[in-house]
Protein backbone atom coordinates (compact mmCIF):
# COMPACT_ATOMS: atom_id res chain seq x y z
CA UNK A 1 0.00 0.00 0.00
CA UNK A 2 1.09 3.16 -0.86
CA UNK A 3 1.93 6.01 1.97
CA UNK A 4 -0.03 9.36 2.85
CA UNK A 5 2.31 11.97 0.65
CA UNK A 6 3.65 13.77 3.40
CA UNK A 7 7.44 14.53 2.48
CA UNK A 8 6.35 18.26 1.85
CA UNK A 9 3.76 20.65 3.88
CA UNK A 10 2.41 24.12 2.97
CA UNK A 11 0.40 25.58 4.80
CA UNK A 12 -2.17 28.26 2.77
CA UNK A 13 -4.69 29.92 5.26
CA UNK A 14 -6.87 27.20 5.94
CA UNK A 15 -5.40 24.65 3.20
CA UNK A 16 -2.37 22.26 4.75
CA UNK A 17 -1.05 21.01 1.63
CA UNK A 18 0.93 17.46 1.85
CA UNK A 19 2.69 16.44 -1.46
CA UNK A 20 5.25 13.96 -2.18
CA UNK A 21 6.63 17.02 -4.42
CA UNK A 22 8.00 19.61 -3.05
CA UNK A 23 6.03 22.31 -4.42
CA UNK A 24 6.66 26.41 -4.45
CA UNK A 25 4.48 28.28 -1.92
CA UNK A 26 3.29 30.86 -4.31
CA UNK A 27 2.44 27.83 -7.17
CA UNK A 28 -0.48 29.52 -8.97
CA UNK A 29 -3.19 26.12 -8.07
CA UNK A 30 -2.51 26.92 -4.09
CA UNK A 31 -3.19 30.55 -5.00
CA UNK A 32 -6.28 29.54 -7.21
CA UNK A 33 -7.41 27.23 -4.29
CA UNK A 34 -7.07 30.14 -1.62
CA UNK A 35 -9.07 32.75 -3.81
CA UNK A 36 -11.72 30.30 -4.18
CA UNK A 37 -12.57 30.50 -0.83
CA UNK A 38 -12.92 34.48 -0.90
CA UNK A 39 -14.89 33.75 -4.09
CA UNK A 40 -17.14 31.19 -2.39
CA UNK A 41 -17.54 33.29 1.14
CA UNK A 42 -19.22 36.24 -1.06
CA UNK A 43 -20.76 34.86 -3.52
CA UNK A 44 -22.62 32.59 -0.57
CA UNK A 45 -22.53 34.88 2.45
CA UNK A 46 -20.62 32.88 4.59
CA UNK A 47 -18.11 33.96 6.65
CA UNK A 48 -14.27 31.68 6.56
CA UNK A 49 -13.23 29.12 8.72
CA UNK A 50 -10.06 28.32 10.79
CA UNK A 51 -10.34 24.49 10.91
CA UNK A 52 -8.04 23.41 8.86
CA UNK A 53 -8.58 21.21 5.41
CA UNK A 54 -5.47 18.64 4.76
CA UNK A 55 -5.06 18.44 1.29
CA UNK A 56 -2.95 14.80 0.25
CA UNK A 57 -1.54 15.47 -3.49
CA UNK A 58 -0.13 12.36 -4.73
CA UNK A 59 2.75 12.19 -7.45
CA UNK A 60 0.75 9.52 -9.44
CA UNK A 61 -2.45 7.99 -9.98
CA UNK A 62 -0.82 4.27 -9.19
CA UNK A 63 0.16 5.23 -5.78
CA UNK A 64 -3.16 7.01 -5.13
CA UNK A 65 -5.63 4.17 -6.09
CA UNK A 66 -3.40 2.12 -3.90
CA UNK A 67 -3.56 3.95 -1.40
CA UNK A 68 -7.54 4.51 -1.70
CA UNK A 69 -8.42 1.10 -2.42
CA UNK A 70 -6.54 0.10 1.17
CA UNK A 71 -7.82 2.83 3.28
CA UNK A 72 -10.89 3.09 1.62
CA UNK A 73 -12.11 0.18 -0.04
CA UNK A 74 -15.62 0.73 -0.09
CA UNK A 75 -15.78 4.32 -1.82
CA UNK A 76 -15.99 4.88 -5.11
CA UNK A 77 -13.20 5.17 -7.88
CA UNK A 78 -12.59 8.62 -8.71
CA UNK A 79 -9.88 10.74 -9.19
CA UNK A 80 -9.84 12.68 -6.20
CA UNK A 81 -12.49 12.30 -3.12
CA UNK A 82 -13.11 14.73 -0.05
CA UNK A 83 -13.38 12.85 3.35
CA UNK A 84 -15.11 13.98 6.54
CA UNK A 85 -14.92 12.32 9.80
CA UNK A 86 -15.29 13.18 13.36
CA UNK A 87 -12.09 15.44 13.22
CA UNK A 88 -10.81 16.14 10.14
CA UNK A 89 -11.52 17.20 6.60
CA UNK A 90 -9.61 15.44 4.54
CA UNK A 91 -8.76 15.76 0.64
CA UNK A 92 -7.03 13.28 -1.46
CA UNK A 93 -6.22 13.59 -5.12
CA UNK A 94 -3.04 12.80 -7.80
CA UNK A 95 -0.97 14.97 -9.96
CA UNK A 96 -2.79 14.42 -13.16
CA UNK A 97 -4.15 16.35 -16.14
CA UNK A 98 -7.04 17.51 -13.91
CA UNK A 99 -5.52 18.45 -10.79
CA UNK A 100 -6.48 22.08 -10.83
CA UNK A 101 -10.85 21.15 -11.43
CA UNK A 102 -10.36 18.20 -8.85
CA UNK A 103 -8.85 20.30 -6.00
CA UNK A 104 -11.32 22.83 -6.79
CA UNK A 105 -14.01 20.62 -6.65
CA UNK A 106 -13.15 18.92 -3.72
CA UNK A 107 -11.22 21.90 -1.65
CA UNK A 108 -15.26 23.59 -2.12
CA UNK A 109 -16.36 20.65 -0.32
CA UNK A 110 -13.67 21.35 2.37
CA UNK A 111 -14.62 25.02 2.72
CA UNK A 112 -18.73 24.33 2.53
CA UNK A 113 -18.31 21.93 5.23
CA UNK A 114 -16.07 23.57 7.54
CA UNK A 115 -18.99 26.24 8.05
CA UNK A 116 -22.28 24.65 7.44
CA UNK A 117 -23.21 21.14 9.08
CA UNK A 118 -25.44 18.91 7.30
CA UNK A 119 -25.44 19.88 3.51
CA UNK A 120 -28.05 18.79 1.59
CA UNK A 121 -25.96 16.23 -0.97
CA UNK A 122 -27.45 17.48 -4.08
CA UNK A 123 -26.44 21.42 -3.11
CA UNK A 124 -23.37 20.22 -1.86
CA UNK A 125 -21.95 18.72 -4.90
CA UNK A 126 -24.22 21.00 -7.50
CA UNK A 127 -21.67 23.79 -5.29
CA UNK A 128 -19.15 21.89 -5.68
CA UNK A 129 -19.46 21.77 -9.83
CA UNK A 130 -20.16 25.16 -9.99
CA UNK A 131 -16.89 26.80 -8.32
CA UNK A 132 -14.46 23.67 -9.79
CA UNK A 133 -14.77 25.30 -13.17
CA UNK A 134 -12.55 27.80 -11.88
CA UNK A 135 -12.48 32.06 -10.94
CA UNK A 136 -14.31 34.55 -13.30
CA UNK A 137 -16.48 32.00 -15.08
CA UNK A 138 -19.79 32.44 -13.02
CA UNK A 139 -19.78 28.95 -12.58
CA UNK A 140 -20.71 27.86 -16.06
CA UNK A 141 -20.14 24.16 -16.81
CA UNK A 142 -19.97 23.48 -20.62
CA UNK A 143 -20.07 20.14 -20.57
CA UNK A 144 -23.30 19.68 -18.17
CA UNK A 145 -25.01 22.20 -20.03
CA UNK A 146 -24.35 20.05 -23.17
CA UNK A 147 -25.35 17.16 -21.26
CA UNK A 148 -28.75 18.19 -19.99
CA UNK A 149 -29.47 20.03 -23.46
CA UNK A 150 -29.56 16.74 -25.28
CA UNK A 151 -30.90 14.59 -22.48
CA UNK A 152 -33.93 17.05 -22.76
CA UNK A 153 -34.32 16.99 -26.20
CA UNK A 154 -34.36 13.26 -26.07
CA UNK A 155 -37.04 13.14 -23.53
CA UNK A 156 -34.55 11.13 -21.34
CA UNK A 157 -34.47 13.71 -18.84
CA UNK A 158 -36.31 16.29 -16.86
CA UNK A 159 -36.10 18.21 -13.86
CA UNK A 160 -36.97 16.89 -10.58
CA UNK A 161 -35.47 18.36 -7.51
CA UNK A 162 -37.74 16.46 -4.97
CA UNK A 163 -35.92 12.83 -6.72
CA UNK A 164 -32.41 14.52 -6.07
CA UNK A 165 -33.24 15.61 -2.30
CA UNK A 166 -34.08 11.73 -1.96
CA UNK A 167 -30.52 10.87 -2.86
CA UNK A 168 -28.49 10.39 0.22
CA UNK A 169 -25.45 8.85 -0.86
CA UNK A 170 -23.12 10.29 -3.82
CA UNK A 171 -22.26 6.63 -5.16
CA UNK A 172 -26.17 6.27 -5.92
CA UNK A 173 -25.63 9.86 -8.68
CA UNK A 174 -25.50 9.45 -11.77
CA UNK A 175 -23.20 11.98 -14.19
CA UNK A 176 -26.89 13.56 -14.76
CA UNK A 177 -27.39 13.83 -11.33
CA UNK A 178 -24.08 15.50 -10.53
CA UNK A 179 -24.95 17.79 -13.88
CA UNK A 180 -28.88 18.77 -12.72
CA UNK A 181 -27.64 19.64 -9.17
CA UNK A 182 -25.15 22.10 -11.08
CA UNK A 183 -28.30 23.44 -13.23
CA UNK A 184 -30.51 24.00 -9.82
CA UNK A 185 -27.75 25.60 -8.22
CA UNK A 186 -26.75 27.80 -10.93
CA UNK A 187 -30.16 28.62 -11.21
CA UNK A 188 -29.96 29.77 -8.09
CA UNK A 189 -27.06 31.47 -8.44
CA UNK A 190 -26.73 33.82 -11.26
CA UNK A 191 -30.34 34.19 -12.48
CA UNK A 192 -32.00 36.64 -10.28
CA UNK A 193 -31.29 38.47 -7.07
CA UNK A 194 -34.18 36.89 -5.22
CA UNK A 195 -33.32 33.33 -6.24
CA UNK A 196 -29.50 34.25 -5.04
CA UNK A 197 -30.94 35.09 -1.75
CA UNK A 198 -32.70 32.14 -1.48
CA UNK A 199 -30.12 30.25 -1.69
CA UNK A 200 -27.88 32.10 0.84
CA UNK A 201 -30.60 32.05 3.17
CA UNK A 202 -30.86 27.93 2.91
CA UNK A 203 -27.34 28.28 3.92
CA UNK A 204 -27.33 30.44 6.66
CA UNK A 205 -30.22 28.69 8.17
CA UNK A 206 -28.46 25.42 8.34
CA UNK A 207 -25.25 27.09 9.46
CA UNK A 208 -26.78 28.95 12.66
CA UNK A 209 -28.94 25.81 13.22
CA UNK A 210 -27.87 22.37 11.46
CA UNK A 211 -31.67 22.66 9.80
CA UNK A 212 -33.76 23.53 7.52
CA UNK A 213 -37.20 23.53 5.52
CA UNK A 214 -35.86 21.44 2.83
CA UNK A 215 -34.86 23.47 -0.40
CA UNK A 216 -37.40 21.53 -3.07
CA UNK A 217 -39.96 22.99 -0.55
CA UNK A 218 -38.60 26.32 -0.24
CA UNK A 219 -38.15 26.47 -4.49
CA UNK A 220 -42.33 25.58 -4.78
CA UNK A 221 -43.01 28.13 -1.79
CA UNK A 222 -41.27 30.69 -3.29
CA UNK A 223 -41.43 29.71 -7.21
CA UNK A 224 -44.22 28.14 -8.12
CA UNK A 225 -43.20 27.63 -11.57
CA UNK A 226 -39.19 26.72 -11.06
CA UNK A 227 -39.32 23.99 -13.26
CA UNK A 228 -40.07 25.95 -16.56
CA UNK A 229 -37.90 28.08 -14.98
CA UNK A 230 -35.11 26.05 -14.78
CA UNK A 231 -35.79 24.74 -18.80
CA UNK A 232 -35.24 28.13 -19.79
CA UNK A 233 -32.22 29.35 -17.83
CA UNK A 234 -30.68 25.67 -19.80
CA UNK A 235 -32.00 26.84 -22.94
CA UNK A 236 -30.28 30.06 -22.36
CA UNK A 237 -27.54 28.92 -21.46
CA UNK A 238 -27.28 26.28 -24.64
CA UNK A 239 -28.03 28.97 -26.50
CA UNK A 240 -25.01 31.80 -25.16
CA UNK A 241 -22.53 28.27 -25.58
CA UNK A 242 -23.59 27.70 -29.15
CA UNK A 243 -22.82 31.11 -30.15
CA UNK A 244 -19.68 31.23 -28.29
CA UNK A 245 -18.60 28.07 -30.23
CA UNK A 246 -19.50 29.25 -33.57
CA UNK A 247 -17.45 32.56 -33.00
CA UNK A 248 -14.77 30.70 -31.51
CA UNK A 249 -15.34 28.72 -34.94
CA UNK A 250 -14.96 31.67 -37.08
CA UNK A 251 -11.58 33.09 -35.53
CA UNK A 252 -9.80 30.01 -36.32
Amino acid sequence: MAELPVANQIIRDQLVIFSDVKLPRRHRLLDDLVAGREDLCKKLTLPTSDEPINVYLFQDEPDYRSFMDHRYPGFPNRRAIFVQDDTTLNVYAFWGERVAEDLRHEVTHGYLHSVVPNMPLWLDEGLAEYFEVGRGRHGLHRTHVTALAEAFRDKSWTPEIQRLERLQNAEEMTQLDYAESWLWTHFLLESTPANLKLAQDQLARLRMSGEAESMADQIAKHLPDATNQLIEHLRGLAQDQSTTVVAELRSK
